[in-house]
């Protein structure tokens, strides 16, 4: 059995085929979601499905994350009012913004301050895509404030 011209050209169609469209390369994989260990917690009847992410430091006003790092990390901000009583209103307002994180692709934590809008009650909710680290917040006349990261999976 022999090789014939038609084999040859065959092979060499072939071949130059195969480096003028290489093979398509793998699709990436999306990047892990941040996650850290917890469990989750009830807060005025509402679940939070995160663990809380809270400074080392004792803020007598309360806190935020610093600012530089939130523009840095923000994957996501929405408003949300804040229902009466203030207190279980915050509690809906913080069990809202995690199903809206929960729709960030990338979002790790979420933070929760009330913030009185122009007009009525409300509260301002932003996603990061890394976690809320003791040493992300700082001091910050914020009374009613909720820093929360996402568990990992069992």
């Amino acid at each position: 059995m022999g090789i014939t011209l038609r084999t040859l050209l065959t092979v060499a169609v072939s071949a130059s085929l195969g480096l003028a469209y290489p093979a398509e390369p793998p699709a990436p994989t999306p990047a892990a979601v941040p996650c850290t260990t917890g469990s989750p917690v009830v807060t005025a009847g509402y679940t939070i499905n995160y663990a809380p992410a809270v400074p080392t430091i004792a803020f007598q006003q309360g806190y935020q994350p610093e600012p530089a790092w939130s523009d840095g990390h923000v994957v996501g901000t929405y408003t949300f009012g804040v229902p009466q009583p203030l207190e279980s209103g915050f509690a809906y307002a913080q069990f809202k913004c995690q199903y809206y994180c929960n729709n960030m692709p990338s979002a790790g934590s979420f933070f929760v301050n009330y913030a009185p809008a122009q007009g009525g009650l409300g509260s301002l909710c932003s996603c990061f895509d890394e976690l809320l680290e003791p040493e992300t917040f700082i001091s910050m006349n914020q009374t009613l404030v909720g820093g929360w990261n996402h568990i990992c999976a069992a």
